[in-house]
């Protein structure tokens, strides 16, 4: 097995109160423990509940691979020194990742993993980080708490993808984080809260990228809450607020669906998220805590309702490490002693009974603790010597001591050290023995510090400083990865300067690579920095300018590509960028067709009749035209305003609309009568005519025909009338015939309409 650096540091970051985190505390590999809990009413839960959870966080030891323990709802974890995972508890989803759904009383070995630096274990869910920065996961997965793009649940591990790799990690309910080795967060799973804090209360199947201000350096998870710890001291919150756990001054159904800044009275060092509560170690090392408070979770002495801002904890003397369960909060202080307060219906809080404590109470028999982890009723801690410990429910076997039965004071867990044989004496072991498992080392030649890649060699172990000479001293998989390498530039084109893009890192200058990586063009030798800048549009001396230095021109940007560019948009170069000209007299960039010629428009009709070659008068070539100049045509005749292309034809045998036809439109009708086809002597008949139709103004109409004898009585021979009736007269003692019609014409004396002949006989007496 490849062997990865371990450090020499034995719980530093928590004892110094560093790197802690969620529901337990953070080494100083980054490692977490996060808590997970569900929103309830603050009433004891029943053991066989399966909606809530605690979360655990990674502890620390002495070792390139720390030891660690973190707690799930009804299942734990821990990392042994050798990089290995184990499990045990209940695994009714997978969680344990061994392949079964069988729960186990004692720890069995998680398959599948590589060499993992840090845990942290959810509701129903785990996580690993691994020494190379890569994220797994296994058991429950209906929300894409596994982060892998599916809802699947997993009995073995599967990876999860963080961009650049990971320093840390965190699991809630149903919801997981991530620290990117950058410094940002990464979160994936259930967000109806908005517990991922991207901004939206939808789930997400893979890792999404928060917003924060600053690098963080530890992250922790509670029911539908979250937490972040950022390198300046500040801490951050999201996701629900119904009791206050956001810490903003309120306690609201709304959802803080992005990262709020808690406003503390001094920087913090760690972070724990319980169920539906928040604690804070601050860096004097005294403890504020905020949410909800109906098991004395708070710790001030008092049940009171939900605090939606900082209060004090009520604990005296220094303090290195803070954990949360579900409705309950625990801490370690300078001398190793271990304190705990709320819910205790499982016995959780340690002290050999099952009673609520509203302010800290003392582990029973545990005074020299290194970390703690809580779970939803349970707790573990990690201790020097024999390592694996926990109290409280243990229906799922979640204690590990090969029982079922609750514990209220400490009880082992069955997982032991595991020592490694230290043959050239580094401080760091190899398999070349097998390993020992046990409480303390068998022997003086035998370490904790495993991973050894080389122990025939003493300046070659995980810890050796890295040196340029072929060899990986520090037994991370990487040859001279930090060890006086110089990072060398690929030289393509020999001018004696490299490419920023292309390099490798080496001891010895490798054949054609050079140290100076300021090439801007490997392929072209003339191009380097120091090069004569000369008028090509290429930035021949790599300066990030081109073509500056030399004589340049003003261009005018030609957007509509008619060869004519716009004055109110230019720029200087030697010679004319794409897109540009020399010419600025176009009055419309976006119109191609613009500056134009117009046309004459004689009657001011708006329409022309002749193209103007030249501007004439000065004006009609430009964007809009000069009195009496018009952009439209087709005009049949420019001495007549009412004749142009659209106007309305009329009957006056004139082509009005100047579409070729004369009086296309007129259809006017006339019809004549006659009241009675024969007339008595001495009587009258009576003669009429209507027209209808397109006749316009000034129209007349005309009488035509015979008459003998006969007098039209109230008759003309012209009229401006389109209607018309009147008396025709058989003069006593006369006879004779009568005829008559009518003719219409137009103002133009045009015939518009001539009507049908009407007779009558008028009869002698």
């Amino acid at each position: 097995m490849q062997r990865q650096p371990s450090g020499t540091r034995i719980l530093w970051a928590v004892i110094c109160g560093l790197w802690v985190t969620g529901c337990g505390v953070v080494g100083s590999e980054g490692d977490m423990r996060e808590s997970e809990l569900s929103a309830r009413t603050g009433e004891a839960q029943p053991t066989e509940a399966k909606d809530e959870r605690t979360v655990a966080a990674a502890l620390v030891t002495r070792s390139t691979v720390t030891k660690t323990l973190s707690a799930g709802n009804y299942h734990s974890l821990a990392l042994r020194t050798d990089g290995s995972v184990w499990a045990w508890g209940q695994n009714s989803d997978g969680q344990l990742g061994n392949g079964t759904l069988t729960l186990s009383k004692i720890p069995v070995r998680v398959t599948g993993l590589p060499a993992i630096k840090a845990i942290a274990a959810g509701r129903n869910h785990s996580l690993a980080l691994g020494v190379d920065g890569s994220v797994w996961a296994w058991g429950q997965n209906s929300a894409g708490q596994l982060g892998d793009g599916t809802t699947t649940g997993r009995l073995t591990p599967v990876s999860v993808t963080i961009p650049g790799g990971a320093v840390a990690i965190a699991g809630g309910l149903s919801h997981s984080l991530a620290i990117a080795a950058d410094g940002s967060v990464y979160a994936w799973g259930s967000n109806t809260y908005g517990q991922l804090g991207d901004g939206t209360t939808s789930p997400r199947l893979t890792p999404v990228r928060l917003s924060l201000p600053v690098s963080i350096t530890a992250i922790s998870a509670g029911w539908h809450h979250s937490m972040a710890l950022g390198t300046d001291g500040r801490v951050w919150t999201w996701g629900r607020n119904a009791s206050g756990q956001i810490g903003n001054g309120s306690a609201s159904l709304t959802n803080q669906l992005s990262p709020y800044q808690v406003s503390l009275a001094r920087g913090a060092t760690a972070i724990a998220a319980g169920a539906n509560h928040a604690l804070v170690l601050l860096s004097d090392k005294s403890v504020v805590a905020w949410g909800q408070n109906t098991h004395g979770q708070l710790g001030n002495g008092t049940t009171a309702t939900a605090q939606s801002t900082p209060v004090a904890v009520g604990l005296t003397g220094s303090v290195t490490a803070i954990a949360s369960g579900s409705n309950f909060s625990l801490a370690i202080d300078s001398t190793g002693a271990a304190w705990a307060w709320g819910q205790n219906s499982s016995g959780q809080l340690g002290d050999g009974t099952t009673t609520q404590r509203t302010s800290p109470v003392r582990v029973q028999g545990l005074n020299d603790a290194l970390a703690l982890s809580a779970g939803l009723f349970h707790t573990l801690a990690l201790r020097p010597g024999c390592p694996f410990w926990a109290w409280g429910m243990n229906s799922s076997g979640q204690l590990g001591d090969g029982t079922q039965t609750n514990q209220p004071t400490m009880t082992q867990t069955q997982l032991l050290n595991i020592y490694f044989y230290d043959l050239d004496g580094d401080g760091y072991g190899a398999e070349l023995l097998p390993p020992e498992e046990a409480c303390l080392p068998p022997g003086t030649d035998y370490v904790e510090n495993g991973l050894e890649c080389d122990d025939f060699d003493l300046a070659i172990n995980p810890g050796a400083t890295e040196v340029c000479d072929g060899l990986d001293n520090n037994c991370n998989g990487q040859t001279d990865e930090a060890g006086g390498l110089t990072t060398w530039y690929r030289d393509a084109d020999g001018d004696g300067y490299g490419d920023a893009a292309v390099s490798t890192r080496a001891c010895v200058q490798p054949s054609g690579y050079v140290s100076d990586s300021r090439d801007c063009n490997d392929t072209q030798a003339s191009v380097k920095p120091g090069a004569t800048e000369v008028c090509n549009g290429v930035d021949d001396n790599c300066s990030g300018a081109i073509d500056e230095g030399v004589a340049l021109s003003t261009w005018y940007r030609d957007a509509d590509g008619d060869g004519r560019g716009s004055p109110s948009v230019s720029t200087r170069a030697c010679s004319a960028p794409a897109g540009y000209v020399s010419t600025s007299d176009d009055c419309n960039d976006s119109d191609a067709t613009l500056p134009r010629y117009f046309l004459h428009d004689s009657d001011r009709d708006g329409y022309g009749t002749s193209f103007v070659a030249g501007p004439t008068p000065p004006g009609s070539f430009s964007c809009t035209p000069d009195p009496g100049y018009s952009a439209l045509g087709g005009d049949c005749n420019d001495g007549n305003s009412s004749v142009h292309p659209g106007a309305a034809e009329a009957c006056d045998r004139v082509d009005n609309n100047c579409n070729g036809s004369v009086d296309e439109v007129c259809s006017v009708t006339c019809s004549a009568w006659l009241s009675s086809a024969t007339v008595p002597s001495g009587g009258t008949a009576t003669f009429g005519f209507s027209a209808s139709g397109p006749i316009p103004a000034g129209s007349r109409s005309y009488t035509y025909g015979t008459r003998n004898g006969v007098v039209d009585a109230n008759g003309s021979p012209s009229h401006d009338q389109t209607s018309l009736s009147y008396l025709v007269l058989n003069s006593p003692g006369l006879e004779g015939y009568y005829e008559r019609y009518m003719v219409i014409r137009g103002p133009n004396n045009a015939l518009l309409c001539t009507t049908n002949t009407v007779s009558a006989w008028f009869l002698y007496p």
